[in-house]
């Protein structure tokens, strides 16, 4: 029996998307939607809420995307000269009846992909694997915390929650422009904290706001995300102020203040759980 041909299903191919559409969510928000014949399957291969993103090069019309070795169940990625870039994001919608891929970018007018994303066109390509990852597990009383490159990511958490779901979401932005509508349970209590005027990552609103929190007795989950040094500081609060157990804390960091996104993604690969 050929193990290692087996390992391929485990992994997901790589897909060369096109771009079907984009629409401007607010602000600083930009949805690109993605499609294309490569999608199909998408859906069966769903283990989690993030997808890598691989952008092309500036010279070239499409990624030069790895292809599955069946002998050896590896990746083989194309020469460095020919890479494309890599990046981590968040699954927003897909839709399988209408074959396309919904991908929220913050365009905070530095690095590759939200560069790439701001100009983005219909025929664009775009290649995507995944997806995969951990989400926030199943509780009686849901935490979610993030700033606005985490808003993508929490929507889509709230959206999947059952209608019963209880609990808090804290979303820090800029301001009451980049407000936008996700659809809550009732009982989940959703809480817009506004900079107004303070560079990102550099407000304590996102940990004064779960210091003050009252958490209830009982099974609670917590999902945090956005810029590394305040993740940080949220998950040592939740875990040792609180008393959270390591699997009731999901923490992400996303970006990290001072670096710009190239730098922090090669550096730390983002820190996560």
């Amino acid at each position: 029996m050929n193990h290692a041909g087996r390992h391929t299903h485990n992994r997901p191919p790589a897909r060369n998307l096109e771009v079907l559409r984009t629409a401007e969510i607010s602000p600083s928000m930009r949805r690109v939607t993605l499609g294309g014949a490569e999608l199909s399957g998408f859906q069966d291969d769903r283990t989690g809420p993030n997808i890598k993103i691989f952008v092309p090069q500036q010279h070239q019309q499409h990624p030069e995307l790895p292809v599955l070795d069946p002998d050896t169940g590896r990746y083989q990625w194309p020469e460095l000269h020919e890479r494309p870039t890599m990046r981590t994001y968040t699954v927003r919608r897909y839709d399988e009846v209408r074959g396309e891929l919904d991908v929220d970018f913050v365009m905070h007018g530095e690095g590759i992909a939200s560069t790439w994303a701001g100009r983005a066109r219909p025929g664009d390509r775009l290649g995507i694997m995944g997806p995969g990852g951990k989400t926030c597990r199943a509780a009686d009383w849901y935490l979610l915390v993030g700033d606005e490159t985490a808003l993508p990511a929490i929507a889509g958490i709230v959206e999947r929650l059952p209608p019963t779901a209880r609990g808090q979401v804290f979303v820090e932005i800029a301001d009451a422009e980049e407000r936008q509508h996700v659809a809550c349970p009732p009982d989940l209590r959703w809480t817009w904290l506004e900079r107004a005027g303070q560079p990102a990552g550099g407000s304590q609103q996102l940990m004064d706001a779960v210091r003050d929190l009252d958490l209830p007795a009982g099974d609670v989950s917590a999902w945090v995300a956005g810029e590394s040094g305040t993740v940080r500081g949220i998950r040592r609060h939740l875990r040792t102020d609180r008393g959270l157990a390591a699997d009731s804390v999901l923490a992400v960091g996303y970006w990290k203040k001072g670096l710009v996104e190239t730098e922090y993604h090669d550096k730390h690969n983002h820190d996560r759980d």
